[in-house]
This record gives structure tokens, C-alpha cells and sequence, in this order.
């Protein structure tokens, strides 16, 4: 899909609040030493910024943001003096006016962002997404946003995907139309990539990326990023082609199910004419009415680029729908887009995919060319069921050979050792339909 609406995380992404923070706890120490006894003079930076994260892992780990981050500073400064034998409320709030007087009116922004920003909102819905409490406003970029969503107003923070949703809706696009930037693997890549979105990971440090991670981008800052959106959007032009239709003449039919941006604009998506400038809830609840009982489901332990083709093939015979087990992220270039009109569930593990085909009473046959397979023209397929595919290369792993009831082997009469994922389900999808009981 294109790029619609950037969102963007605020500190760190932003402002370099990393930086403002250290000097905001030093003019609040400062201030303690000023005005507070002599025992203040133990009061350190390291200690505070301690203090205050200890503070935050406990809030964090509540799903709901509770009380205001901004009343996690003033406690944790009231924790560091009352070790210290201080009890002077008056004191701590000296010390957080000194804080936050510098942290939000003295919050310097990174060289570039004002021109990226200004760059940006020409052609962009621009967001603003924090789990903290900087203000544009306050901060330097005041009216370069469209909307702010902060953790405190919204009763949501991240990772909860959900943020990433309401983004979208807030940017009036669709998730995959929403790319989100931030320097936090998890809050900032992992979390918008589980809602649908595009994750950025803005690491300023040159640190490797994490185990698991698999960002859509990593910038060094934000001047690389006008660069990836259009990358995003040349890829999204290469994946669609030119197909389709121009837009639709006047006057337009009255027709509930037809979209009037796509008939003002034309409809260029990879879907058959019947479904030509329908919207995409009418094609889906459409598909839902003649969907066949069967699943497809690929395991994802290597990042298997095949797996788009696989979707894809599930789309072209409308499956119930489709599973990747291991790996969340996937190439969705080979999809063509269709993963839009069918539900691509993710499992994390072999087990838990199995104890949902368990509880969902779908049994399931594996397609590989393993010693004990039969060959799939052996006898029709089970209805329902789910079809299994491995990894390309090393095929189905040995946890998940030991979870199908069966497995079928597509008959081969050339020297290749195996078909990949894409094609096999093809085959497999085509013969469960011809052979079902």
C-alpha cells in the first residue's frame, strides 16, 4: 500500500531528550544543593536516572498507563532524598520545577527534523505516537502535526498494537498505509509491525539490530527516511503493476459495495473485474460467504521469502485461512496484496499452532517429500483440514512432521530434491479442491 500518514515516536526519534534529561536532573540536584541541607550533596545523576527507571519498569509492566508518567519523576527525586534522610516535600518540588522547566521548555530537537518534518507534511499525514509527555507544541514543532496520541490521554501505550490501530484511524488510512519511526525495537518496530504498519527503526548509535527484529528500515537519522518512503511506494508500484481500470465515468452506480475514492481515481489492485472498485470490507465480506473449508499454513523459522506466493495461492482459492508459524514478519511483496482479503494468523511456536487446530478440530496434513510420506494423489484430502508446508530448504522441521496426522508428498520426476513452499501449496491447494470428500 502506499506511505499515507508518518508516525513518529518523540523522544530520541525527535528531540534528543536523552541528552536534556541528564542536564534537567543536574539543575534539579542543583537546586536540592542550593536551597536543601547538607545531605543532598550524596544526590548524583546516575542515581536519579536509576530511580526513575525503576520506577517506570513497574508502571510499564501495567497494561494501562495509570497515573501520569510526570508524577514518576517528582518520586523518583522524593525516593533519592529519603535514602538520603531528607523529607521535604517543598525540596522535591524545587527540585522537579528545576526538571521539568528544562525538560520541556529547554527539550533541544535533532538538527534535521524540522526540514524532514516540513519535507514530509507536504505529501504525508504526519503523527505524533508516545508513551511519554513531549509536547510539540511546547517543543518546537508546533502545527507540524496532524494528531497526537500520548499513552496518558489515550489510556493505551506502547506495545500494545492497538495504538498503531487508532494511529491509523486518527490518519484516516488503513494500517498497512502507516509507517511509524522510533529508536525502541520493541515499542517502536516490533509493536506497529503486529497492528499492520511499517516499522522504522531510527538507531542513531550504530547498535546490530536485535534477535527477532526484522525492521522495514534502519536510518541513522531522520534525512534517510524521505528516501525509504519512496522506496515503500516504488515497491508497492512494482508489486501492483498497471493493472486494473482508469476511473470510473459519471455517473457512478449506486452501488453500497463500490468505493468512491477508487472510482474517482481508478482501481489498479490485483483483483479479478468482478470485484473491480469494490471496497475492500465489501470483497472480503463477499469471500467470506463462499470460503473453503481448508487452511494453509507455512513455518517461518528462516524469513522464507515464499511465503507471499504462498498467500497469495490461498487468496487465488479462498481458503478459511492462512497460518505462519515461527517468525511474525514476512516478505508480503509475493502477496501481491491479497493478504488484504483473508486472515494470515501468526503462531508463535509448533505447539501453539497445534493446540489451535487441536481446539478448532482441523486435523493436519503436511506437504512434504519425508520417508513416510504417501504421495498426495494417494486418496483425497480431509475436509476440513490444514495444509502444511515447510520451510524452504530444510522443509517441515521435526516438531512439526510429529503434529500432522499424515503427510503427502507432491510426486516429482526430474533431479530436484524439492518444490519450494509457493509452488507446493499451489499443487496442494489444487488437488485438496479437485479430491475432497
Amino acid at each position: 500500500m502506499p506511505v499515507r500518514c508518518v508516525a513518529f515516536d518523540a523522544d530520541d526519534t525527535l528531540w534528543d531528550f536523552t541528552t536534556a534529561m541528564a542536564q534537567g536532573l543536574a539543575l534539579a540536584i542543583e537546586a536540592a544543593r542550593s536551597s536543601g541541607p547538607a545531605e543532598t550533596a550524596g544526590l548524583s545523576v546516575d542515581d536519579l536516572i536509576a530511580r526513575f527507571d525503576a520506577l517506570y519498569a513497574v508502571h510499564a509492566a501495567n497494561p494501562r498507563p495509570g497515573r501520569p508518567i510526570a508524577s514518576l519523576r517528582p518520586e523518583s527525586f522524593s525516593l533519592a532524598l529519603a535514602d538520603l534522610g531528607v523529607d521535604d516535600p517543598a525540596l522535591v518540588e524545587r527540585m522537579a520545577d528545576a526538571y521539568f522547566g528544562h525538560r520541556h521548555g529547554r527539550l533541544p530537537l535533532f538538527a534535521e527534523a524540522v526540514a524532514v518534518l516540513d519535507e514530509l507534511g507536504e505529501r504525508h499525514v504526519l503523527g505524533l505516537v508516545t508513551n511519554g509527555n513531549t509536547d510539540a507544541e511546547r517543543g518546537g514543532l508546533a502545527g507540524r502535526f496532524d494528531f497526537r496520541l500520548a499513552a496518558d490521554d489515550i489510556g493505551r501505550r506502547k506495545p500494545d498494537p492497538r495504538l498503531f490501530l487508532m494511529a491509523a484511524a486518527a490518519a484516516g488510512c488503513r494500517p498497512g498505509e502507516l509507517v511509524y519511526v522510533g529508536d525502541h525495537p520493541g515499542n517502536d518496530v516490533a509493536a506497529p509491525q503486529a497492528a499492520g504498519c511499517r516499522g522504522v527503526w531510527i538507531n542513531r548509535a550504530g547498535l546490530p539490530v536485535p534477535p527477532g527484529l526484522e525492521p522495514d528500515a534502519v536510518i541513522a537519522d531522520l534525512t534517510e527516511l524521505p528516501a525509504v518512503l519512496s522506496r515503500f511506494d516504488e515497491e508497492e508500484r512494482a508489486a501492483t503493476g498497471r493493472v486494473g481500470v482508469g476511473p470510473h465515468p459519471p455517473p457512478w452506480p449506486d452501488d453500497a459495495r463500490l468505493d468512491p475514492e477508487l472510482l474517482a481515481a481508478g482501481d489498479r489492485r490485483n483483483v479479478v473485474d468482478g470485484f473491480r472498485y469494490w471496497s475492500e470490507e465489501a470483497i472480503v465480506a463477499e469471500l467470506d460467504r463462499t470460503r473453503l473449508p481448508v487452511h494453509v499454513a507455512v513455518e517461518n523459522w528462516r524469513h522464507d521469502l515464499n511465503i507471499g506466493t504462498v498467500v497469495r495461492n490461498a487468496n487465488a482459492f479462498n481458503v478459511a485461512g492462512v497460518h505462519i508459524v515461527g517468525k511474525r514478519r514476512w516478505n508480503r511483496r509475493g502477496a501481491m496484496a491479497t493478504d488484504r482479503y483473508l486472515s494470515v494468523t501468526h503462531h508463535p511456536s509448533v505447539d501453539a499452532f497445534a493446540a489451535w487446530a487441536a481446539e478448532a478440530g482441523l486435523p493436519l496434513v503436511g506437504i512434504d517429500n519425508v520417508a513416510e510420506a504417501r504421495p498426495l494423489e494417494a486418496g483425497p484430502l480431509p475436509v476440513p483440514c490444514v495444509l502444511v508446508l515447510g520451510q524452504e530448504g530444510p522443509g517441515l522441521s521435526t516438531a512439526m512432521q510429529e503434529a500432522c496426522g499424515e503427510i503427502r508428498e507432491i510426486t516429482q520426476h526430474g533431479s530436484t530434491r524439492s518444490l519450494n513452499a509457493g509452488v507446493a501449496s499451489g499443487i496442494a491447494l489444487h488437488w485438496w479442491a479437485q479430491n475432497r470428500h
